[in-house]
């Protein structure tokens, strides 16, 4: 940090770059306390780099693997497989607060084959001081405060309590049913953590696409090799979390199983036989994800909505971090 200092041109009236030595400092010893740790906990791991921030898939090229999966049995019973996502974007905020749309879908798969899809939404939500509109959620004022504050909290917030509300009423239906939704029950800020079904009689399954468990070499390079669906355990409770693929040629993804009075490969079976599967990511799944996202085409269409529902005067508006920040050769 000091080098870069003292290679800038000299400015009148801050020539002492020696304030920032005691920050340097710290983090130089910062450093070394890192590199222990790093020496005791990386040296020789495998490790995935991601690519400008954004989460990749490990690819684990070795065949050492010693641990033996088991087989997924397909129970080849119908039941429908109801999958569950949601998506909530910003339209736009005024002085006083934020309006926002969120949408959820439902992708219903019944002995192999896609059979029906349900879509709610747009569901506006307004966030203010006053509270959020629109959701009927009571909210305290630190979690308004945090809402208020950061718009990806909100979104995630408002799109976890619709997707809750939808699920919860899934497992409540009298017919028999296997939920699946997005993400891991386990995770302590997703809209299931503490909430596994005991009591009902419909499974509620988590299947995640990025989670710390793919980095079990091990174990998924054993599930790689597998020439048949299979699974392996990884932790048992009142949730099951297991590391699955779903077919020959799949990938290997997290699942986290709770509830349906069943054991959690019963489970497993019933979504093999009544699913349908691409790269080992279920159908139903996919489908309720694309039906919940909003095109161009939507947003465009919610803001000419809500400007004339509401009477808004819609301001001129431009990109504030490309004048401000402008471009920057060799950026990541």
């Amino acid at each position: 940090m000091r080098k870069m200092a003292t290679a800038t041109t000299a400015v009148p009236g801050f020539g002492d770059v020696n304030l920032f030595d005691s920050i340097a400092r710290e983090f130089r010893q910062g450093f070394e306390e890192l590199a222990e740790q790093a020496e005791r906990e990386l040296a020789g791991r495998s490790f995935v780099f991601s690519r400008y921030g954004k989460e990749l898939y490990p690819y684990f090229e070795q065949t050492g693997a010693t641990t033996v999966p088991g087989c997924i049995i397909p129970l080849k019973e119908g039941r429908p497989v109801a999958s569950v996502d949601s998506t909530c974007v910003l339209i736009g905020e005024s002085p006083d607060g934020a309006l926002y749309a969120a949408r959820t879908a439902v992708g219903i798969s019944f002995e192999g084959a896609l059979r029906r899809f349900v879509r709610l939404g747009p569901i506006l939500v307004y966030a203010s001081e006053a509270g959020l509109s629109g959701l009927g959620t009571r909210l305290s004022s630190p979690e308004l405060a945090v809402i208020m504050s950061d718009h990806a909290v909100a979104e995630r917030m408002i799109r976890n309590t619709i997707e809750r509300r939808v699920v919860d009423s899934l497992l409540a239906s009298d017919e028999r049913l296997v939920v699946m939704a997005d993400g891991s029950l386990r995770h302590p800020l997703g809209q299931f953590s503490g909430a596994a079904p005991r009591a009902s009689l419909n499974a509620l399954v988590g299947f995640s696409k990025s989670s710390s468990l793919i980095f079990s070499e091990d174990a998924v390079s054993s599930l790689t090799k597998a020439q048949v669906p299979a699974y392996q355990f990884i932790g048992h409770g009142a949730v099951e979390t297991l590391l699955a693929k779903f077919s020959r040629d799949g990938l290997v993804f997290r699942l986290d199983v709770a509830g349906g009075g069943e054991p959690a490969l019963d489970t497993l079976g019933r979504i093999l036989w009544n699913d349908a599967f691409a790269s080992g990511y279920p159908e139903s799944l996919k489908l309720a994800h694309h039906l919940s996202i909003f095109s161009k085409a939507d947003d465009q269409a919610l803001k000419a909505f809500v400007t004339k529902r509401f009477r808004l005067k819609g301001l001129p508006t431009f990109a504030l971090r490309t004048i401000a920040l402008g471009s920057f050769r060799g950026r990541a």
